[in-house]
């Protein structure tokens, strides 16, 4: 079959693609950015390009259900409904490509500093007759360590090359006990670590100075497996449908690490070979992707991953381009839904030990809530699902310019974007906002469902309810030219409360467990984007976070990132890490009693009262 040529604008990017081809997967196999959360199904209606020349197939019947006539006959079209039927030119549309806001800042307690990761410059004597030891036994001497029975193949072949060159003066580089590498001259200052934070929707990395232990510079990125699924469960199943599924979501992973981390070296103009150390925190299926591990067992009963333990690997076992004998370790993690992030978030808050009753809350595509006390330490996952973080939602988004982030209202609507730009979409912070508000303001009742005005009632507010032909919904915006109004529906509050209900019920298991009350939590934590950029009020309206708990909230930032710096600068942190992810006491909320009722109780709002 023929090969026809396919450009993609503003990438202005050529690609040949076969008569048929579906147009998403075309964008895809050529790197071009389209934004998807179904996975290409068909059902969430962002994967939307404008043919701008050529020509293209009739429109799939979810293309007449998401895209309006007026935008169908100006050729908009969903790329993963759009089959290639000839040359052709396409404008990708929507929020694809746009820089999007990621959490990297974290809180880091106090801490000893002691890496891993050691360099230390020595000088030997040069060999002569009457002194003609091996190499190897001379290093010895200097370092007063016996090595010959723990060298690595590779490094005992770069010894006799680089001592001679360098006229018997050289750096050694040690992981722990270990030698692992040698370099000419005096290079013990240039040494550095990359910290990893491998989240479902984002990732992270931070260059850090492993001698000062300052962190250099951090880049972020949104998660490359996005277009496979928002949720892990997504990505499990195309691994089970696509024989190369694995190793393709193993290597975009990959990519995006290595990617970040040329990055964040030219931010801080250091060289790739000068990083010794990866240090990993994920959630337990990113983990297994990165490992190029099967997940499987992950996405179905009984939910067992294939490791749990930490995990020491070479960086050029993962295609990861930093110093030729640079290491990557991957934190520890407890369960198939407790990962290494929760672990390195524990850490970071230094929730062990301490003499108080504590919870700690991480809110993303999936929830995770831990307890500690001075003698507890339990957790628990909840499928929070990705509507918190703007998707799943009909006019949801990630948080890029644009995005509504909050919601006042009173007589009338208010609404702030990110950047100060015309409303585009309803970003997680905006949609907790806005639910929290229409709560508030009694428009959304206990029970989720929209009130219904009576004859006669005319609050300002009432033109933006809209109850005709369709799902009923709350306009918050005209919205931006082109991208029509701005709104929350019916189906959205629904996906709001399924969150919401997870947390909470979530929360109450695990006091439920323990025979304590919310009045008996001294402090509760909060992780992740939520704790910087939502309201706490508006959370505190849905019911997740009882109202006497506010003045109680500590917010910590990206406290996995924070967790996998920890471990890079010291030794008795990462050792504390391995202890806390054998500690915690994991509690699989389907197998708690009644649970079902309860998560059915959690999913009502609290009464505001009347509209």
């Amino acid at each position: 079959m023929g090969k026809v040529e396919i450009k993609f604008l503003p990438q202005n990017k050529v690609v040949d693609a076969a008569m048929g081809d579906c147009l998403m997967q075309v964008a895809r196999d050529a790197f071009i950015d389209i934004e998807s959360s179904c996975s290409g199904k068909g059902t969430c209606g962002k994967c939307l390009v404008q043919l701008v020349d050529g020509g293209a197939d009739e429109p799939h019947e979810d293309e007449i259900k998401h895209i309006s006539a007026e935008n169908l006959a100006q050729g908009v079209r969903l790329a993963c409904r759009s089959k290639v039927t000839g040359v052709a030119d396409y404008q990708v549309l929507g929020m694809a490509g746009k820089k999007h806001r990621i959490l990297s800042e974290g809180r880091m307690p106090e801490f000893c500093l002691n890496p891993n990761i050691g360099k230390k410059y020595i000088e030997l004597e040069k060999p002569k007759l009457e002194d003609n030891l091996d190499d190897v036994s001379r290093l010895e001497q200097a370092l007063g360590l016996g090595l010959s029975e723990k060298l690595p193949l590779s490094l005992l072949q770069q010894i006799p090359g680089v001592l001679r060159s360098s006229g018997f003066k050289a750096t050694l580089v040690s992981a722990g006990a270990d030698l692992i590498g040698i370099e000419p001259g005096d290079t013990a200052s240039l040494c550095y670590g990359a910290a990893v934070d491998i989240g479902t929707t984002t990732v992270v990395v931070s260059l850090v100075n492993l001698v000062s232990g300052e962190e250099l510079a951090a880049c972020t990125m949104i998660n490359p497996q996005k277009n496979h699924g928002l949720d892990v469960l997504s990505r499990i199943q195309h691994v089970r449908e696509h024989s190369q599924g694995l190793d393709e979501l193993s290597r975009m992973i990959r990519e995006c690490i290595d990617t970040l981390i040329g990055e964040a070296c030219q931010d801080a103009e250091v060289e790739r070979r000068n990083i010794y150390e990866i240090a990993v925190a994920a959630n337990s299926t990113m983990m297994h992707f990165l490992l190029g591990v099967d997940p499987s067992g992950i996405g179905k009963s009984p939910y067992v991953p294939s490791f749990t333990c930490g995990v020491n690997v070479t960086a050029r076992e993962l295609g990861i381009t930093i110093s030729p004998f640079g290491t990557v370790y991957c934190l520890p993690s407890v369960s198939a839904y407790i990962g290494a992030d929760i672990v390195a978030g524990i850490l970071s808050a230094e929730l062990a030990g301490k003499d108080e009753r504590a919870l700690f809350i991480d809110i993303g595509t999936n929830g995770e809530i831990a307890f500690s006390s001075k003698e507890k330490l339990c957790a628990c996952s909840c499928a929070a699902g990705p509507a918190l973080e703007g998707m799943n939602i009909s006019c949801g988004m990630r948080a890029a310019n644009g995005a509504i982030e909050k919601v006042f209202i009173n007589d009338d609507v208010e609404v702030q974007t990110i950047g100060g730009k015309a409303a585009v979409g309803l970003c997680g912070s905006g949609i907790i906002d806005a639910v929290g508000e229409l709560v508030k303001a009694g428009i959304v009742q206990p029970s989720g469902r929209f009130v219904k005005l009576q004859p006669g009632d005319a609050p300002p507010w009432a033109h933006r309810l809209q109850s005709g032909e369709g799902p009923a919904s709350f306009v918050l915006s005209a919205g931006k030219k082109g991208f029509g109004p701005i709104a929350i529906t019916q189906k959205d509050i629904r996906q709001v409360q399924l969150a919401k209900g997870a947390i909470l019920s979530g929360i109450l298991v695990l006091l439920s467990k323990l025979g304590i009350g919310l009045q008996d939590i001294d402090r509760v934590y909060i992780a992740g984007a939520f704790g910087f950029h939502v309201r706490m009020e508006s959370f505190a309206r849905m019911g997740v976070i009882p109202t006497e708990l506010l003045d109680r909230v500590t917010l910590i930032g990206n406290s996995s990132k924070s967790g996998a710096i920890l471990c890079l600068l010291s030794k008795e942190q990462r050792e504390e890490a391995a202890r806390l992810a054998r500690k915690i006491d994991y509690t699989e909320l389907s197998c708690f009693p009644d649970y079902d009722k309860l998560f059915t109780k959690c999913l009502s709002f609290p009464d505001a009262g009347p509209a």
